[in-house]
């Protein structure tokens, strides 16, 4: 039974995670900042930026493998809060692997980055691609992503960088685009908000996976991938948000009008994010199971649930 560290285990993608090595029979240590809802595994409360108590921590676990998840992740607050996202996103990946080269530990490190490091592209990315961020979170996940690429040469830590595509399912915040528009849609149809939607640009064309599927590539790329190496998690399908947005709308009996409001365009959207998973799938068999008018389907009924509770 490996034992497994997962940094923001309290967050969407890491409450998932822990879930599913659980199930896989993994040994879970978590280390979060916020409180979790859910709490698997042994959990020690740690604020990534803090170096003594991360060192304290991993030197006493002393784990097969760690997923560095802990992190700002929305483009949003990451403009709002630069001081706290640089801090976090970078400050606290060097503090995971100083913590990891001075434990004299060379287990394996799986670093979540973000396909938002590419920036503006009108191509499929393969992880050979540019990178040239235009938002101040993804200029962290590149930075981070240069001191893994650093202790990788130097002190030979065993790093795997992924840059998984957009995701979303139950329990995702609400910065993101559709937990916030389902929401809101599960309050028109209940009566509590008029049936007039104001949204950005909705004309942006992103792959989207749903989180089950995204954690099962996580859970491969502990055995399967090769060290030092960087790997795309994506669809490699683009899909228009408009027309999913829409689809939603027509999961419900209340005709809802979409208008679009130019003050919420932000400078920085990305109109085209699509990429190639092809070096994942080649090494490790993986392939998206879960179609994504499920995953809205299931995010409605969970929105629903919400306003019962």
């Amino acid at each position: 039974m490996k034992k497994v560290l997962i940094t923001g285990i309290e967050g969407f993608v890491g409450s998932y995670l822990a879930e599913y090595l659980s199930y896989k029979r993994y040994k879970i240590y978590g280390i979060y900042f916020a409180e979790p809802i859910k709490r698997i595994g042994k959990l020690y409360h740690c604020d990534v930026r803090d170096y003594a108590n991360t060192f304290k921590i991993i030197k006493e676990i002393r784990p097969d493998a760690i997923y560095h998840l802990a992190a700002q992740s929305s483009v949003s607050q990451g403009e709002k809060n630069i001081l706290d996202t640089f801090s976090v996103n970078v400050g606290g990946t060097l503090n995971i692997l100083e913590s990891m080269r001075q434990a004299k530990l060379k287990s394996r490190i799986i670093y979540i980055s973000s396909c938002a490091v590419y920036g503006r592209s009108n191509t499929r990315l393969t992880e050979t691609s540019q990178t040239r961020p235009i938002s101040f979170y993804a200029t962290t996940k590149l930075c981070a992503e240069n001191l893994c690429q650093y202790y990788t040469r130097n002190y030979e830590l065993d790093i795997i960088i992924l840059r998984p595509f957009s995701h979303t399912g139950p329990g995702q915040s609400e910065h993101f685009v559709f937990p916030r528009i389902i929401r809101y849609v599960t309050e028109i149809e209940a009566g509590l908000k008029k049936p007039l939607m104001t949204v950005g640009n909705i004309n942006i064309r992103h792959d989207y996976l749903d989180i089950l599927d995204v954690i099962q590539a996580y859970e491969l790329s502990l055995s399967k991938c090769q060290k030092g190496e960087i790997y795309n998690i994506t669809t490699g399908k683009p899909r228009l948000i408009r027309t999913d947005i829409e689809y939603i709308a027509s999961l419900i009996d209340t005709p809802i009008r979409i208008t679009v409001d130019k003050s919420l365009v932000r400078t920085n959207d990305l109109t085209l994010l699509t990429g190639s998973a092809d070096k994942f799938r080649e090494l490790t068999g993986w392939k998206p199971k879960i179609d994504f008018h499920t995953t809205l389907a299931n995010l409605l009924n969970y929105y629903r649930k919400k306003l019962l509770d």
